[in-house]
Formats: structure tokens, C-alpha cells, sequence
């Protein structure tokens, strides 16, 4: 089972890398401009907490969105040690042509299904990322520590 879901996002991701070489950017890229458009990340430790990217990657991804003019970097200035990330209006005008190009892939894989599929798709993996992160019907065993 996690060798097919692996072997599904290397395609998904594969694919989305080669509609967005025109751009310039990568998967990695528009997921990141993605996250901070739907506001699910406000910092650079948000986002590697939200894409599974380590700090590193991340330096590098913001590096190059910033170089470009894609997202600008600002320190909090309730905490100066934060800093802050915000989508550049460059950005903000090209996530629409970058979506778009996922949505042709996520289509490209889920072609064939039908609604109540996707539906039921979408409720399992949603409840195995759940149960992966304690929040589930389900959470993970541990070891008994009483004695």
C-alpha cells in the first residue's frame, strides 16, 4: 500500500514538475506559494511543518520564490526574531496559471473516477494522515509506561 501512494505522488509530482519547467519553478515551489495563499503558513517553520520539507529545502525554496519577486520576507514586528511570509502581488497573479496547471494533473490521475470515488478517496487518506498524527478514530499504540 505505501509503495502505490509513493509511486502516485512521484507521479503526480513528476508530472507538475514538467508542466511548471516553463516557469521556472518546481512542485516544491507552487506548493509553497500555494500554503501561504490558503494561509496555512505564516513562517518558514510552518511551511517545513506543513510540506514535510526540512529547513534547509526550505531556505532554498524561499530563496528563489523571493529572488523572483514571488513572495517578499518581513519581520514580525510583535517578535523581530519571527519573520513573516508574504505573497508578492507577482506571486498572487501567477498562482492562478500555476493551479491551473495542477488541477490538469491531479485530473490527468484521477481520470476514469467517478465523484463518489474521489469522495471516498479523499475520506481515506484524510483519515490515514489523521490517524498518522494522533488526531484519528484510530491513534497509534504506545507503550505502556505505568510499570
Amino acid at each position: 500500500m505505501g509503495q502505490l501512494m509513493g509511486r502516485a505522488r512521484s507521479s503526480m509530482i513528476a508530472r507538475l514538475d514538467a508542466q511548471l519547467l516553463p516557469f521556472g519553478l518546481s512542485s516544491m515551489h507552487f506548493m509553497a506559494l500555494k500554503n501561504l495563499q490558503r494561509g496555512g503558513a505564516r513562517t518558514a517553520a510552518e511551511l517545513c511543518r506543513s510540506l514535510g520539507y526540512d529547513t534547509g529545502a526550505m531556505t532554498r525554496i524561499l530563496d528563489r520564490l523571493e529572488a523572483r519577486g514571488l513572495l517578499r520576507r518581513e519581520r514580525s514586528r510583535a517578535d523581530r526574531r519571527r519573520v513573516l511570509l508574504h505573497l508578492a502581488p507577482a506571486g498572487r497573479r501567477l498562482l492562478p496559471r500555476l493551479s491551473a496547471a495542477g488541477e490538469r494533473i491531479m485530473d490527468m490521475h484521477l481520470g476514469g473516477f467517478q465523484p463518489a470515488e474521489i469522495a471516498t478517496l479523499k475520506n481515506y487518506l484524510s483519515r490515514m494522515i489523521a490517524n498518522g498524527t494522533g488526531r484519528g478514530d484510530n491513534p497509534p499504540d504506545h507503550p505502556d509506561t505505568s510499570s
